[in-house]
């Protein structure tokens, strides 16, 4: 056993005496309930919680991308929430577990080459020109043997290894699909900048590369798919420790930096293969994305939006063009003072999930309470 493996078997120690499986069970049931448009009891809020404390310390970024038993210590740690301090905060935040290689899976398993820098996440190396992009779109599909398709395999075998000896963690805990990126943000990954030139200089080429890339994210998903371990049901999953009701989480982030003509010649088309290949999608992005608003609310099968920063946009025409079209919105967030259970339930009745984001864990006890009021 290695000194991480030891460090790990602590923290679990620690989380299996003071986790709440009806807490889970509850949270669980108000996410869906929610993206369900259902009847809830009060909008689901998740407390982005940092990591406070001596008793155990997070890992250098560059330590955990091949080390399994680094990799869950950070997650339970200091993923998108702390599940340390979540399982006493009781929140409605999931515990979530994911094997983290950021951006890079799909890339890597196209061929390109990953770097892992200092403390900053693993990046994608763009290839140097249009051969190169042409040799990806020439060649077969990638398995799952390519790439760290292997290394995240690896990860989710270690995640249930360890967990069989945790029967309420293991219970608890979500094991959630890695990041797999969408058509077109893949494309910007392989080709850089001149991703988006290609738009104009090489329409066929980039048409091609989202076929292929296209196809790649299926096969990931498929075996990925089959590891995931999850107790929200059917058509649902959890991403960025809350919960999306879409078989897969597409990020496009890429996408508001083009045009809305651009983006339903080109990306719309694959995001609905992959809709009508899984049966549900639904689509993250960071940044003002509200341009793009109607061609994502047109894309078939779509069932949620994961907002990154949707203090960028108005949230309640968003609301009002999304709840019109039964897709759910994910991880809303307003001012302070509007953040109580009454005050949005009366303003986002259902169909929406909320989050803040904590400075410190005392904060959220605070934010917590005054959310929940009296209930």
């Amino acid at each position: 056993m290695t000194k991480a493996d030891d460090i790990l078997h602590r923290l679990l120690d620690y989380l299996e005496l003071r986790i709440d499986l009806d807490h889970v069970d509850r949270l669980t049931t108000r996410h869906r309930a929610a993206m369900n448009f259902e009847e809830i009891d009060r909008p689901p809020l998740v407390c982005y919680l940092p990591y406070e404390g001596d008793a155990f310390k997070p890992y250098p970024l560059s330590e955990i991308f091949d080390d399994p038993a680094k990799m869950m210590v950070n997650e339970l740690l200091a993923g998108f929430t702390s599940i340390y301090h979540a399982v006493d905060l009781m929140d409605d935040a999931p515990y979530c577990l994911r094997p983290n290689l950021g951006v890079t899976i799909i890339a890597s398993m196209l061929g390109a080459q990953i770097r892992v820098m200092e403390e900053q996440p693993p990046w994608v190396l763009p290839l140097d020109n249009a051969s190169a992009i042409r040799r990806i779109v020439d060649g077969p599909i990638p398995s799952t043997t390519e790439g760290l398709a292997p290394r995240v395999l690896e990860q989710y075998d270690y995640y249930k290894m360890v967990l069989a000896g945790y029967p309420k963690c293991q219970a608890a805990f979500q094991l959630t699909l890695p990041d797999l990126q969408g058509p077109f943000d893949i494309v910007e990954l392989l080709w850089g900048p001149d991703a988006f030139m290609a738009f104009y200089t090489e329409p066929e080429l980039l048409e091609a590369l989202l076929e292929r890339i296209t196809a790649t994210i299926l096969v990931a998903y498929r075996r990925f798919g089959a590891e995931v371990s999850e107790n929200i049901g059917e058509g649902f999953q959890f991403q960025h420790a809350t919960a999306v009701k879409g078989r897969i989480l597409l990020r496009s982030d890429t996408t508001i930096m083009i045009s809305p003509e651009h983006y339903q010649r080109f990306i719309l088309p694959h995001d609905a293969t992959i809709g009508q290949a899984l049966g549900s999608v639904a689509i993250h992005f960071c940044g003002n994305g509200q341009h793009q608003l109607q061609n994502m609310l047109s894309t078939p099968n779509l069932s949620s939006l994961d907002l990154g920063q949707p203090w960028l946009m108005d949230m309640d025409t968003m609301y009002t063009l999304a709840s019109a079209a039964k897709v759910g919105l994910v991880r809303l967030t307003l001012p302070d003072e509007q953040m109580t259970a009454e005050q949005l339930a009366r303003r986002f009745p259902t169909g929406a999930s909320f989050v803040y984001y904590a400075k410190t864990v005392a904060e959220a006890r605070q934010r917590w309470q005054h959310y929940i009021g009296d209930s």
